[in-house]
């Protein structure tokens, strides 16, 4: 039985419970990165990393969906297998590129002999973005062109000038950075330059390296494991970060400029961005995190993992902005807005906006099980707590966190679905958060001493 086979006959035993209806996940099984995230001959195409066969993190695949609107995902059958010598334990993450008419993905072949790790960069190609051929010289990146294969992935593959380049995470003394390469023909590829390098306390290892241009400036976005914290930054188990600055390349370098955590939530990973056709620069990202207990495994509902809603990217004054698409927000026909509240009580609803100039509480959920949102001395705390389905690591119960947001005026759009809690405040400051309630029922309060709410239905 071929794996789309066995994902066809079994997706029906999956429950549906705390699947999400605006967020995207897969059929069946345990996701994590998004992949290979392009827009290809009139579509927006999603790989991820993928294990169909249980809820568990295994032997990656990559799966595959695309759609056109970002929202609404039809689900192709598996592009990648690790099913070659080269790639036996796990097609691991990677990229996408459009060439002419073909899509041609780049991704981490992994093997794994009895801890014996190698890891090389890979090639497949498509003519109608659904069936893929891998090339017959793979790997294209390996022991010919670096010493160290253990922890070496996540290639990032582009085209600058008249050159392709490749951008992969690697690590060098327990010290996180990112090597480029380039090639003129995708087959033979050399060594050009140490991308960036981690600055002490920056991480160990760079995962899911992504680099764009917005304006005159260039965005490098890296997933560090170890990045240290700092006050209420990066906090999480692992955190994603993206550097500002320019490239030089000449040297293959990049230069930074500042440096900054992209989410300020329990949930958050490995994102990924693409420029669509009408010139929006838009990610996604893993909307869980790593050395965490998954409800959904342990209650034996037979899929984890899910995707956060895309963002649009723009950058003014320096600072990065963030905004859900144009189409999540054509999803909602009815907005009733209520202005000059103090307490403000609603059913549980898909979208809510607000704005305040005052300190302020929400609570999501019922009066005994419930997320607490509070912004009390410049300082927001997203507090899943007392949610029944505890998310808990190996070393803390990971309920809490806290960024200070120094604004006289918080403009807050907030998005709950059946399993996951995202906020924007301000379109700088994003918090991407799953919970898991046991209750089915439930309200959204708020109180402040004065402010104004819209919802949408």
């Amino acid at each position: 039985m071929t794996v789309n086979e066995w994902i066809d006959k079994h997706q029906g035993d999956v429950t549906q419970r705390y699947k999400s209806k605006i967020h995207f996940s897969a059929p069946i099984g345990w996701i994590n990165d998004p992949n290979g995230f392009v827009y290809y001959k009139g579509a927006y195409h999603l790989f991820y990393q993928y294990h169909p066969y249980s809820a568990k993190w295994g032997p990656m695949h990559w799966g595959h969906a695309k759609s056109h609107d970002l929202i609404h995902w039809e689900h192709l059958p598996v592009a990648l297998i690790p099913d070659q010598a080269y790639d036996k334990d796990g097609c691991f993450s990677g990229t996408a590129l459009v060439i002419d008419d073909e899509l041609v993905l780049m991704y981490t072949g992994h093997v794994d002999n009895d801890g014996e790790i190698r890891q090389v960069q890979c090639l497949a190609k498509s003519q109608d973005g659904i069936h893929f051929k891998k090339f017959k010289n793979n790997p294209v990146i390996d022991e010919r062109q670096v010493d160290n294969t253990r922890d070496f992935r996540d290639p990032k593959l582009f085209k600058h000038g008249e050159l392709y380049y490749s951008l992969v995470a690697s690590t060098e003394n327990n010290v996180g950075n990112v090597l480029l390469f380039e090639s003129a023909d995708l087959e033979n590829w050399t060594f050009k330059s140490k991308f960036l390098e981690a600055k002490k306390g920056q991480g160990l290892i760079w995962e899911c390296p992504d680099l764009f241009s917005l304006g005159d400036k260039d965005v490098l976005i890296v997933s560090p494991i170890g990045f240290e914290a700092d006050d209420f930054r990066f906090t999480n188990v692992n955190s994603s970060v993206w550097f500002i600055g320019k490239v030089d390349w000449e040297t293959g370098q990049f230069v930074t400029e500042s440096v900054e955590e992209i989410d300020g939530g329990l949930d958050f990973y490995a994102p990924q961005t693409l420029l669509d056709d009408k010139n929006r620069r838009i990610m996604i990202a893993w909307e869980q995190m790593w050395g965490r207990n998954i409800p959904t495994d342990d209650l034996g509902h037979l899929w984890a993992g899910s995707m956060t809603i895309p963002k649009v990217l723009n950058l003014q004054d320096g600072i990065m902005k963030q905004d859900y698409i144009s189409e999540f927000y054509d999803l909602f026909k009815e907005v009733t807005h209520y202005d000059h509240q103090t307490h403000f009580e609603t059913e549980l609803v898909p979208l809510l906006t607000g704005e305040f100039n005052q300190e302020f509480t929400i609570k999501i959920g019922t009066k005994d099980e419930y997320v607490k949102i509070t912004y009390l001395d410049q300082l927001l705390t997203f507090d899943r707590s007392q949610i029944g389905n505890k998310i808990k690591d190996s070393a803390n119960d990971k309920s809490i966190r806290q960024c200070r947001i120094p604004c006289d005026k918080i403009k807050l759009t907030l998005v709950v679905d059946v399993s996951s809690i995202e906020l924007i405040i301000n379109n700088e400051y994003v918090f991407s958060n799953t919970y898991y309630p046991k209750s089915e029922n439930g309200k959204i309060q708020i109180q402040s001493e004065s402010f104004q709410v819209s919802i949408y239905k």
